[in-house]
């Protein structure tokens, strides 16, 4: 699986794909949706910077956002959160780090936001069925 490489993506400002939202997802959660691609613009790396300070360390943070599409295509659980119309993407990097990513009917999805989140946040998503394990098909 691919790393993505966050400078190369701002100089030349870049839209990536970095995943797919895929029928075993969509079935999992149980979402109205189709498979579609799930894209990376380089106007959003700004947005994630602001999480940057609520990671373990910088090292960490930049660890999480190279693996986006690890993150995405490999989670450990996945949530649909219907508050900001998102799936999210959960998996235990240095972080226990969350890739959101906002729902539309038709196009490519993108990514919205990067950041670390508590167990006990995990746990409350898990209590109200609203986050699951992932088990992924091989």
């Amino acid at each position: 699986m691919f790393k993505l490489n966050i400078d190369k993506i701002i100089v030349n400002k870049q839209i990536v794909k970095v995943g797919e939202l895929t029928q075993e997802q969509i079935d999992t959660l149980n979402i109205d949706m189709k498979p579609r691609n799930i894209k990376f613009a380089y106007d959003r790396i700004s947005h994630c910077e602001k999480h940057k300070s609520d990671f373990i360390n910088i090292e960490s943070y930049n660890y999480s956002m190279q693996n986006i599409p690890q993150i995405i295509n490999r989670p450990d659980y996945i949530g649909y959160n219907p508050q900001n119309n998102s799936i999210e993407y959960i998996k235990q990097l240095g972080d226990l780090t969350l890739v959101a990513i906002r729902l539309k009917q038709q196009g490519d999805l993108f990514l919205r936001s990067i950041y670390p989140i508590s167990k006990s946040k995990l746990e409350n998503g898990i209590k109200r069925n609203r986050i699951q394990k992932y088990k992924r098909d091989l």
